[in-house]
């Protein structure tokens, strides 16, 4: 038999257990198909490597268990790219920079704790991704963009509300009467 004619057999003798694989992994009809596709891809790829008989379903099955990793570690990846660009697809038009002016942008700077103007400017002023200033701050990438994500919204809110809000007191550090902080000696 050719491997074209092989191909087919395996298709046609295959074909409804992993679309009943794929259904009891919760896949919607488009996301079975897709598993299929990319199941018999790699067989096609890897021809060579499918027993005969039997195993040759078993392996089918490892194949597509693989092509279902990829597939959830892809959706994960989109998932959180849409968490991460819903809030700036969710600021007001007026948010633009150019629609406001510097004093309040500086004002509104002004307003923040040091260390959340410090995560924004390097952001927007030295253009630093959030990976990099993990790096420049000295802590991992996820609680840099952590970070970066509750000083964006800290300024979103002052710009929305237009007027400051108090900072936040740090342990050891209380507010002058210029609203800087200073710290406070034991």
């Amino acid at each position: 038999m050719d491997k074209e004619s092989r191909f087919r057999a395996l298709f046609g003798e295959n074909y409804r257990q992993l679309a009943r694989y794929a259904r009891h992994r919760g896949l919607n009809a488009e996301e079975a198909d897709d598993l299929i596709a990319s199941t018999f891809e790699v067989v096609w790829r890897r021809f060579e490597s499918v027993p005969d008989g039997d195993e040759a379903v078993l392996w089918l099955y490892g194949v597509a268990f693989n092509q279902l990793r990829n597939l959830r570690r892809s959706n994960r990846r989109q998932t959180r790219l849409a968490a991460r660009i819903s809030p700036a697809a969710s600021m007001p038009d007026s948010a633009e920079p150019s629609d406001i002016p510097v004093e309040t942008i500086r004002a509104a700077l002004g307003a923040l704790t040091f260390d959340d103007r410090e995560v924004i400017l390097l952001v927007a002023g030295e253009g630093l991704s959030a990976d990099e200033v993990g790096v420049v701050l000295g802590c991992g990438a996820a609680t840099a963009r952590s970070r970066l994500h509750r000083a964006r919204k800290r300024l979103t809110i002052i710009l929305e509300e237009g007027n400051t809000v108090q900072r936040p007191r740090a342990f050891g550090h209380v507010p002058n009467e210029d609203g800087e902080t200073t710290e406070v000696s034991r």
